[in-house]
């Protein structure tokens, strides 16, 4: 009886590693395929050329809904500005800025100090150090949004930018690195063979 009853005791342990074991393989076969599903996306270069010259209608052919035609009176070398919105792929409108230079080297040498300047988590929202305050409150947002504090201080609502051509791209994002994928998701559209053209 007592060889029996460790038989089957071991049998029932058996079985229960077995069940263990096997649980253990089905959620790492789900685990890979899950993550054989997202999509990877590689960051483009910040400077990337392009044999086009963009204005706002590749941008609007995308997605891309304008808000407002910034005046560039006061943003040298600068053919036009934009500001407004294009849906994530969960459908979510988030806000971009749009430059256009008369091409790829104005659009460096004009445009990207002011680009700087406004960008990242330091990016200068206020008028006593902004270089170009056009219609500034766009480029703020409420701290919080990002760090869940709602403390209502404003931030900077775009983390990077990419010169692309003739065009400055500045791009929301919960840090540096969130924004720069967006910013390439947006210029992909525009133009498909970003990944082949090598950066400046």
């Amino acid at each position: 009886m007592i060889k029996n009853s460790l038989k089957i005791q071991n049998i029932i342990f058996d079985d229960k590693r077995k069940y263990i074991l096997l649980t253990f393989i089905f959620f790492a076969l789900l685990t890979l395929m899950s993550c054989a599903n997202e999509e990877v996306i590689i960051p483009i270069k910040k400077i990337t050329d392009s044999n086009n010259i963009y204005t706002i209608t590749d941008f609007e052919e995308i997605g891309f809904k304008k808000s407002t035609k910034y005046s560039i009176e006061k943003l040298p070398g600068a053919t036009s500005a934009y500001y407004g919105f294009m849906k994530n792929s969960l459908g979510t409108p988030e806000d971009y800025e749009i430059r256009f230079y008369p091409d790829h080297k104005n659009a460096i040498k004009d445009g990207t100090k002011y680009a700087e300047n406004i960008t990242g988590e330091n990016g200068c929202i206020k008028k006593e150090c902004s270089l170009w305050t056009e219609n500034l409150k766009h480029r703020q947002h409420l701290e919080g949004g990002l760090n869940n504090t709602w403390n209502g201080t404003p931030s900077p609502k775009y983390l990077t930018y990419v010169i692309h051509g003739n065009l400055i791209l500045m791009c929301p994002g919960y840090d540096e690195s969130d924004a720069l994928e967006n910013c390439t998701l947006v210029i992909e559209k525009i133009n498909p063979e970003i990944t082949k053209i090598g950066s400046n």
